[in-house]
């Protein structure tokens, strides 16, 4: 009740606040003094017991009727000395209360004196927001003065409030002490104070603070409760603020690792939190050094006389500024720390006091040193590898180069201060000028980094690519300042990505022309299938009586089928080759042994030319592959043999060279001039042949080329114009101390078990009729094979399942699933996992082939079909027929 006594001892006259009764509330300090009764005494006793027996009942009956009373004179007991005092008593009306002002009539004061209390009383209670209540006890009902129905947000009420309706408004958690308030004031003639909160009209909560005494009868039995509260809402709360805040500094500082202390030059008394504490490895409850001897105790010995000299230009300076500074500490356990500290000293009234805050920096500055290192190293490399640095003020428009910035131009430096904006622009080539120009004013519209790329021009003539990046800087207020960038020379890797772009365009082109090609040779193959098919089944056949002219055309069709398949084999070839589908495995292979095998390859052409084919020493080892060289012997020879005159010659002969052997095929052609000898290795290229009946597709020479580079060798020519062609290959020979290549392995025989009773089943699965009709004719040429034919994968595996063939013949391409996916399924069956499969097909590219059998075919054989090589296949498979 600390404000309302406040409020009432703030008026210089004797004050009593009673009800109507005439029992005291409360009093103030001047009425104590006058009358001699101690303050605790007077709250619930009565008027009349206090002031004499001569005319009491006067002032006891105002009080009683509520009316005013103007200076009324009578004697009144002091409490001590039991002297009676003159006084005179006026009594005021402030809502349900009475208000009596006595004034000793010894020093003079006048009726103006006391109607100016009760005006300073009536203000004090309401500016003080004072509440003055009482409880009769008899009805529970309560009665509050003016603030105290404001306070609550009620409208005044004459008869007052229940008990149960102020309890109401209580909050249920204070219920408990408010009753045991009541309990201890009931037992008690001391006020008894008491804190609860309130709920207000409008829901708000309000922290009340009560002071209640017991007014009793005659019989000392307890009538009433009479008491003054007040509102500590705005108090209180700004205490819980307070504590709450210094609460959560302190959690922050000791979170951020900051210790705050103050130190006071008067009474060199020095105060720390937690945090000051553990900075310097000191117990918490331990008393904080004053400012001399934390200096000698714990500041570095090197730092002290600067720390000192810091100290005193900041208390001698006059002024509260924050000062901040690096020092470095002694622990308590002499570890060595180095602290950030911000000091300020503060001047009121004569006294100084310093207060400041400390933070261990230790890490912090290790890393920034090593981070500065870092930078510097960075910045000598990022120099040495030629990027140059540029700035540009963009309040003053200067900008400087470093000396790299003009060496990128091929110039020499020419101090800091850049070139003007349009002698930069003039240094760069005339197509960038509108890109660059537009991408930098754009970046400083928008406030953002840039990047461009760019070509400009050095002193002989040249033209150099450059990369520019640069960033902008703001100031406090978000205007762009100054913008920084860098330039380096990316020539170089402008070359290397055009060319890779170049590659890229060439490599695509070459496989779309690739794939085009190899589907072409797919397409062709599968006609050409029926067409030398067909031919080869007609010619024959026995039951059917050719004529001679008759016979001479089916071979006619026969040999166009076979010169379309050469040229669809050719280029297949070349496509692989373009490709880079073609595998080589190369180990020794003896000249002589290849030479002989391709001989026989090319007799009957010579043999109808009478050219002679002549061989000199051919004893030289090559480390090739056998196949491809095969392929380079024979397109040689039937080029040679091809275009010689009738009774021409061609010699073969080889020498030793260092590591390589050179190979010779010399013949007695019609030769090749000037003009086409540089043309001889392009592929469709047949150098005017194709005007002639010389067939011929223009691709043997540039396979030869290929193969033979592909080998690690070279190939040339060399010819005269009708008396005939050199072509000297030159490929290298095993070295002595070279590990020997091994032969790839032979594919596994494929083992056929023929079905019981002697006979064999073969399943065909083909959705060609033309391809199925062609391997029915040639199968049923042996009696001892039984064809089975499906249209489609899904009714072939099906088959297989029903009655498992011994063989199955599988084309690659059907109209439901591949022959991958048939292969698979068969595999994946027990009852058809075993059964040889022979892919037959008309996809002969080298991948195509060698996916198949690596997925688990037995053989592969490309349409169109050979019918000599198929049925000594099948001889081979099966046994000769009986």
């Amino acid at each position: 009740m600390t404000t309302q006594t406040a409020s009432l001892d703030a008026v210089a006259v004797a004050l009593a606040v009673a009800d109507a009764q005439g029992v005291v509330h409360t009093v103030n300090a001047a009425f104590s003094a006058l009358t001699g009764w101690q303050l605790h005494t007077l709250p619930g006793r009565r008027l009349d017991t206090l002031c004499g027996p001569t005319e009491s009942s006067a002032v006891q009956r105002a009080i009683a009727d509520g009316t005013a009373v103007d200076g009324v004179d009578l004697a009144w007991r002091h409490a001590r000395d039991a002297d009676m005092l003159p006084v005179r008593i006026h009594v005021r009306l402030i809502g349900a209360l009475r208000c009596v002002t006595v004034l000793d009539r010894r020093i003079g004061h006048h009726a103006a004196e006391a109607d100016a209390a009760q005006a300073q009383l009536a203000l004090a209670l309401e500016l003080g927001g004072i509440v003055v209540w009482r409880q009769d006890l008899r009805s529970n009902r309560l009665h509050y003065n003016e603030p105290g129905y404001r306070i609550l947000g009620l409208t005044p009420r004459p008869e007052g409030l229940t008990l149960d309706e102020v309890r109401a408004l209580i909050h249920p958690d204070d219920l408990p002490q408010v009753r045991a308030a009541m309990e201890r004031a009931l037992t008690s003639t001391e006020p008894v104070d008491m804190e609860a909160r309130y709920r207000r009209a409008d829901g708000q909560w309000l922290d009340i603070v009560t002071r209640r005494v017991t007014r009793r009868d005659e019989s000392g039995q307890p009538i009433e409760f009479l008491g003054v509260a007040i509102d500590l809402t705005g108090r209180l709360r700004e205490e819980r603020r307070t504590a709450e805040l210094a609460q959560r500094l302190e959690l922050a500082a000791a979170a951020a690792g900051v210790g705050v202390w103050s130190y006071n030059f008067g009474d060199r008394h020095a105060h720390w939190n937690a945090q000051m504490f553990a900075l310097h490895g000191l117990p918490h409850r331990g008393e904080p050094p004053d400012w001399p001897t934390y200096v000698q105790t714990h500041v570095h010995a090197d730092d002290r006389a600067q720390v000192l000299e810091r100290m005193r230009t900041l208390v001698d300076g006059g002024d509260d500024r924050v000062a901040q500074t690096f020092l470095r500490i002694v622990r308590s356990d002499g570890a060595e720390r180095e602290l950030s500290a911000r000091v300020r000293v503060i001047r009121d009234q004569g006294r100084m006091q310093m207060i400041g805050a400390m933070t261990d920096v230790t890490e912090q500055r290790a890393e920034r040193q090593a981070l500065f290192e870092a930078h510097a190293r960075e910045a000598l490399a990022v120099r040495s590898v030629g990027f140059g640095f540029w700035e540009r003020d963009e309040i003053t428009t200067e900008a400087t180069w470093d000396e790299q910035m003009w060496r990128l131009r091929g110039l020499e430096p020419q101090g800091p201060a850049a070139p003007s904006y349009e002698a930069h622009l003039a240094m760069v080539h005339p197509d960038d000028r509108p890109r660059l120009d537009a991408e930098y004013h754009a970046a400083r519209g928008e406030r953002r980094p840039w990047s461009v790329e760019f070509r400009v021009r050095w002193p002989d003539g040249s033209w150099r690519w450059l990369a520019s990046r640069s960033t902008p800087l703001f100031d406090d207020d978000g205007r762009e300042v100054r913008r920084i960038g860098v330039n380096w020379d990316i020539t170089d890797a402008r070359s290397a990505e055009a060319a890779r772009q170049e590659q890229l365009a060439a490599r695509r082109e070459s496989q779309a022309k690739s794939a085009f090609l190899a589907r072409m040779s797919h397409e062709l193959r599968t006609p050409l299938h029926a067409v030398i098919g067909f031919a080869q089944l007609l010619a024959n056949d026995s039951a059917m009586a050719w004529s001679n002219d008759a016979r001479e055309r089916l071979q006619h069709i026969h040999a166009a089928g076979q010169h379309l398949l050469a040229l669809v084999n050719d280029v297949l070839d070349l496509s692989s080759l373009d490709a880079g589908d073609v595998r080589l495995e190369t180990r020794p292979v003896p000249l002589r042994q290849a030479v002989d095998a391709v001989l026989p390859m090319v007799a009957a052409q010579a043999e109808a030319l009478e050219v002679t084919i002549g061989c000199a020493a051919l004893d030289h080892t090559l480390l090739v592959d056998p196949t491809r060289l095969r392929q380079v012997l024979l397109n040689l020879l039937t080029n040679a043999v091809k275009y010689n005159r009738r009774g021409g010659r061609v010699d073969i002969d080889a020498h030793a060279d260092g590591q390589m052997v050179v190979l010779e095929i010399r013949d007695t052609g019609r030769g090749m001039n000037a003009q086409q000898l540089p043309h001889a290795f392009e592929p469709f290229n047949r150098l005017g042949m194709e005007r002639e009946a010389i067939e011929g597709t223009g691709i043997g020479l540039a396979i030869v080329k290929i193969y033979v580079e592909r080998m690690g060798g070279t190939v040339s020519v060399s010819s005269t114009p009708g008396e005939g062609s050199r072509f000297d290959v030159r490929l290298p020979a095993p070295v002595a101390l070279q590990p020997a290549v091994a032969a790839a392995p032979a594919p596994a025989p494929v083992s056929v078990s023929a079905s019981p009773g002697g006979h064999a089943r073969v399943l065909y699965i083909e959705d060609n009729p033309v391809n199925a009709l062609i391997v029915r004719e040639l199968i049923a040429q042996r009696h001892d094979l039984k064809l089975d034919e499906a249209a489609n994968g899904l009714t072939g595996i099906e088959r297989a399942r029903r009655s498992p063939p011994n063989l199955i013949l599988l084309d690659m391409q059907l109209p439901d699933i591949d022959g991958m996916e048939v292969l698979r399924r068969l595999r994946a069956d027990a009852s058809t996992a075993s059964i040889p499969c022979i892919a037959l097909s008309a996809n002969a590219m080298p991948d195509d082939i060698q996916n198949a059998l690596g997925a688990g075919f037995a053989d592969y054989w490309t349409k169109p079909l050979d019918f000599r090589v198929f049925m000594n296949a099948l001889d081979s498979l099966f046994g000769k027929a009986v």
